[in-house]
């Protein structure tokens, strides 16, 4: 019988010990003064402790919701619940009527997107036009969503997190720094990035691991008159030097006279590699050329455009031509 009793005392205290870790896993903390609530949508209410501060212990407390509900429950540590997306920013005060503090509690549902996915880029697109340690992130809106950043979470898994990161004008994008990172070093570890979202008390978070070399993509290539038969490519001014350690593949697209030219949709026949920097041209010819790192699968730059120009009246123009990007 003692037996029996001391087994079942041993089964209610696992049981309540999964329990507690249970609801310990339901919510978590995104920030001081900012808790998360992990929305089952099987459970229509989550319970979620709440403390003013360990120094308030045993004052006379209370509390509202919104600056506009005054909650029945008082003292240091009430119990609220979240129902579905309904969270809120929960303020307590002293028994004078003195604000203490306050808890935003956000609810976060896996299946609802403030976010357009772009097809082959995920939800969040990153770049970088050098191996200089910065990057640069954006994003599109859902229809009908209004939301903004409020948190922005960027590590390596063994490199600490001396990544510092902030929101670009406009809200749609972030301008991030790696200030450990050594473009002359072997990059082992991937940057992971989490950006966390809020629409009213509903968070979304949105996630992505890269390397440098997997966003990097060069400024576009500068292109100049040398004579009269050919013309010269440049590095990009922001790309990293020396070139030979950092080198660069071309791509040309050259149209002769009369032809229309679309560099952005080029014919398989008329594409050209090379790391040369001159090409030959004649009048009337238009000449596209992007670059990438010649070391890795990175995206190319845009196209950069240059069109001899033709006689007119029987005269050479002086005027050299402009250089556009496409």
């Amino acid at each position: 019988m003692m037996f029996f009793l001391f087994l079942s005392m041993l089964v209610f205290l696992r049981s309540s010990a999964d329990g507690s870790i249970k609801t310990a896993e339901s919510y978590w903390t995104l920030k001081p003064n900012v808790l998360v609530v992990n929305v089952d949508a099987s459970e229509d209410v989550n319970m979620v402790p709440l403390i003013c501060g360990e120094a308030y212990e045993g004052e006379n407390i209370t509390w509202t919701r919104n600056n506009e509900e005054n909650l029945e429950d008082q003292g240091n540590r009430i119990v609220v619940t979240v129902e579905a997306w309904k969270g809120g920013n929960f303020s307590c005060f002293n028994s004078e009527g003195s604000y203490l503090n306050h808890t935003l509690v956000l609810a976060q549902w896996s299946f609802r997107k403030f976010i357009k996915n772009t097809p082959e880029k995920g939800y969040i697109d990153c770049s970088t036009n050098n191996y200089g340690g910065s990057f640069k992130c954006k994003w599109e809106w859902g229809e009908n969503r209004n939301g903004h950043v409020v948190h922005i979470k960027a590590t390596r898994p063994h490199g600490g997190s001396n990544i510092s990161c902030s929101l670009d004008d406009g809200g749609q994008s972030i301008t991030c720094l790696d200030h450990d990172y050594c473009p002359y070093a072997e990059e082992v570890e991937r940057i992971n990035l989490t950006i966390y979202f809020r629409s009213s008390f509903v968070v979304e978070s949105y996630n992505t691991k890269f390397y440098f070399m997997d966003i990097v993509r060069p400024d576009v290539v500068p292109i100049s008159r040398i004579n009269k038969t050919s013309v010269e490519v440049k590095y990009p001014h922001s790309w990293n030097t020396p070139s030979s350690y950092f080198p660069l593949m071309f791509q040309v697209v050259r149209c002769r006279k009369r032809e229309k030219c679309d560099c952005s949709k080029p014919n398989l026949q008329e594409i050209l590699f090379t790391q040369s920097h001159q090409l030959p041209v004649t009048k009337g010819m238009c000449v596209c050329v992007r670059a990438k790192d010649e070391f890795c699968n990175s995206s190319w730059s845009d196209w950069s455009q240059y069109k001899c120009k033709t006689r007119k009246n029987g005269k050479q123009r002086n005027r050299e031509p402009k250089l556009k990007t496409l």
